[in-house]
């Protein structure tokens, strides 16, 4: 992962694992002296199925995200024939540790849970591919909960961002495969890698902004 990011040209990418936050530790790691930042994350199913990126600037604040909105997945055990192993490996892709319980469910907490909950640790909730279908926020629900208001939503294929609602858009590849990191990319103008100055950068505060590049690899600051 740290290696693909790197040969595209990327100084900034989120690890957010489904309903959990096991990888994002080993890849920090991994990437320490080769130049690229990790944004520890995590992305949320809610209980209407919703996807969101909760994303934070410190491994400890994600971890402790992690076991909360954990403690609301159903206890469902993992079928390993059915979904594949759940596993995070280190650099040396030894396995550390397997999850036995199945973290591609639902939660047992609203879209406005999850949100409360994410901001209330500090964190930056973003709609996961909201023009995608199904788990788009928009797609999903057909609207965007009264009283809520987020000034970045991430997007996923094609589409128009005048159709995307208000906000700026976050154009990401959303990579489950190496191969994948990189397709799609977003330029953030601020003046580091930390959840406050994306936020800043989305709402174009002093001089902050950004970017989309649609299909060129080799360029921009996040993917």
């Amino acid at each position: 992962m740290v290696a693909a990011a790197r040969a595209n040209g990327l100084d900034l990418i989120a690890v957010t694992d489904h309903n959990a936050a096991g990888m994002v530790e080993e890849v920090a790691r991994a990437a320490r002296a080769t130049g690229l930042h990790v944004l520890p994350g995590i992305e949320v199913e809610t209980q209407e199925e919703v996807h969101l990126l909760v994303y934070f600037d410190d491994l400890s604040s994600c971890r402790d995200f992690a076991a909360e909105v954990y403690s609301f997945l159903p206890d469902r055990a993992n079928d390993p024939e059915l979904f594949g192993d759940q596993v995070v490996v280190d650099a040396d892709e030894t396995i550390v540790h397997t999850e036995a319980r199945l973290l591609l469910n639902a939660l047992g907490l609203s879209l406005e849970e999850v949100v409360a909950r994410g901001a209330g640790r500090g964190g930056l909730v973003v709609p996961a591919h909201v023009d995608r279908t199904p788990y788009g926020l928009v797609t999903q629900l057909g609207f965007g909960p009264e009283g809520l208001r987020f000034p970045l939503v991430e997007v996923d294929g094609s589409f128009r961002p005048e159709e995307c609602g208000p906000g700026a858009v976050l154009w990401s590849s959303d990579a489950h495969v190496p191969e994948d990191i990189g397709s799609r990319v977003s330029v953030f103008r601020m003046k580091g890698p930390t959840v406050d100055e994306i936020r800043r950068a989305a709402l174009g505060e002093g001089g902050r902004s950004i970017e989309i590049r649609r299909g060129a690899k080799r360029v921009g600051t996040a993917g």
